[in-house]
């Protein structure tokens, strides 16, 4: 099977093409920046982020001769965006059938913010034979656009699970980005109020972005420097280490999919402290196995409060038993003949 991967320089999309090579399939790349991945895959690098005409000519023209000297049995996209536009788009008139995998905001948040992301994500629902989702609410959303003429599937990206430590020290990890949408500010607070209660819990903060020296400034704002972390952009190995160590993870953006970071969490048996949001309710019981953010309510303090007994062995088993990269990829690779055979 030859299949052609569209997606960005996400760890997500990595992960997934190294798992996928396990199996008997040729695999190449279409990508508008560099994806790091552990093996040597044939790339093509365009980009799709202009409104400009003749550089969306060109780098269609390039697109479509790429994929007409590989010619793949199928495409998969990694989430809906403007380069996913243009490659289903390709795709329908080289007749080459296209699983799309939805990633959360991009069929939650960016059809609400104007007709013409709309219209991209519509359009590239429609062109596609088989889209996947890892929550309801997103299934939901995207029937919503696109009811009739498409199927969609329930499936995990997929996990490689880490190891179930039940050895914890007294530390909340937040590994998610440092952008508005994923609220580390109120992490932020949210701990600096809980510490005042238990005084000997720290905060590891990971990751990096375009609000890293904000949150930063905040923490000393808040006078809480010798109870918080910031150990920057960590790889896989330095993410299960903290895992390993962690009590609590906490994730709270503003939207979201079913987090596989939350998923990794769960695995290595962090208790999770996460925002109200309909794919995290899928996996979190509130006061049962792990938080749920609520109104008017701390939900660090409400965790360093509570009593979890089993509920670590309970959430790893379920997770992967549901989530894990061996039975994920080859629900996959069964949806992909599926999709070709039609």
């Amino acid at each position: 099977m030859k299949v052609a991967h569209i997606g960005s320089n996400s760890v997500h999309v990595s992960r997934f093409i190294e798992a996928l090579n396990t199996h008997a399939v040729e695999q190449v790349l279409i990508a508008e920046t560099p994806v790091d991945i552990n093996f040597n895959i044939q790339t093509l690098l365009v980009d799709f982020h202009t409104f400009n005409p003749f550089t969306l000519l060109r780098n269609k023209r390039l697109a479509t001769n790429f994929l007409k000297e590989f010619n793949p049995d199928i495409i998969h996209i990694h989430q809906v965006n403007r380069i996913a536009f243009w490659i289903a788009l390709i795709a329908k008139k080289l007749n080459i059938p296209v699983v799309t995998t939805a990633w959360g905001s991009d069929v939650l948040l960016m059809p609400q913010k104007n007709w013409l992301y709309r219209y991209l994500v519509t359009k590239t629902l429609q062109n596609s034979k088989l889209v996947t989702a890892d929550a309801d609410v997103m299934l939901h959303a995207m029937q919503n656009l696109v009811p009739a003429g498409v199927r969609y599937e329930k499936i995990q990206y997929g996990i490689d699970p880490v190891e179930l430590t039940l050895n914890k020290e007294k530390i909340v990890y937040s590994n998610r980005l440092h952008k508005s949408l994923y609220r580390v500010d109120k992490i932020i607070e949210y701990f600096a109020e809980a510490s005042a209660h238990d005084s000997n819990y720290q905060l590891i903060i990971a990751a990096t972005g375009d609000e890293s020296e904000k949150l930063k400034n905040l923490v000393v704002d808040l006078n809480i420097e010798n109870k918080v972390e910031f150990v920057g952009w960590v790889n896989a190995e330095q993410n299960r280490y903290w895992y390993s160590k962690a009590q609590f993870y906490v994730s709270i953006p503003s939207s979201d999919g079913t987090s596989v970071s939350l998923l990794e969490a769960i695995s290595a048996g962090c208790i999770p402290i996460v925002s109200d949001l309909p794919a995290n309710l899928e996996w979190v019981k509130d006061g049962n196995t792990g938080i749920i953010e609520q109104p008017n309510e701390n939900p660090i303090l409400k965790a360093f409060q509570s009593q979890f007994d089993n509920a670590l062995i309970e959430n790893a088993q379920h997770v992967n038993k549901l989530a894990s990269r061996s039975f994920t990829v080859p629900q996959f690779i069964t949806f992909y003949h599926e999709c070709i055979s039609r």
